[in-house]
């Protein structure tokens, strides 16, 4: 696989997780009620899942960035993201679309959606080729300037098009508040 493929998807991953830990430190309180209020565990455990998250999240955004662990870091971040694929899908399952995912990606709420769930399961298939390509030979040292540049490049138009993609669908459900407040 084309190194700088995988350094797109390192750069990807570390940006969407990066600042995903940046909102929800931003929103500590606010977060702790996102994971409770999706139902999942018991309400004492809501606050330490969190700071679970948080941490977890961290160590993604420490493997992708550094290469050190990478293997470890890319199986953490798809895991990480098939989890949340999950308890959004039982919410939805549960009739619950009303309450916010807990992304932290923009400051306006995006609502569970389908759509959601399918943006991680395109971050997860971005993600997949990381544990089984990265070796020793796929470090940052051992890419051309061109890969560097390709890699880096592509990661971030990826990341750029994700909080497009996040943006688009916060905004549809502010659309669709507002149009009910006022119809």
């Amino acid at each position: 696989m084309d190194p700088s493929i995988l350094l797109a998807a390192r750069v990807l991953g570390t940006l969407v997780f990066g600042m995903a830990v940046i909102g929800k430190l931003r929103h500590r309180e606010e977060f702790v009620g996102v994971v409770a209020n999706y139902r999942l565990l018991p309400e004492a455990l809501a606050a330490p899942v969190a700071w679970l998250v948080v941490i977890l999240e961290t160590l993604v955004v420490l493997a992708l960035f550094s290469g050190i662990a990478l293997v470890g870091g890319a199986v953490l971040a798809i895991l990480l993201l098939c989890a949340f694929a999950v308890a959004m899908t039982i919410n939805l399952a549960r009739g619950r679309k009303e309450i916010d995912c807990g992304c932290f990606q923009s400051a306006l709420r995006q609502r569970l959606s389908v759509a959601l769930i399918v943006r991680n399961l395109v971050l997860i298939a971005l993600m997949l080729p990381l544990p089984e390509y990265a070796t020793p030979s796929t470090s940052l040292a051992s890419l051309s300037l061109l890969q560097m540049v390709d890699g880096i490049g592509g990661g971030i138009v990826l990341f750029v098009l994700y909080q497009v993609f996040g943006q688009v669908l916060a905004l549809r459900d502010a659309a669709a508040a507002l149009h009910k407040r006022f119809s």
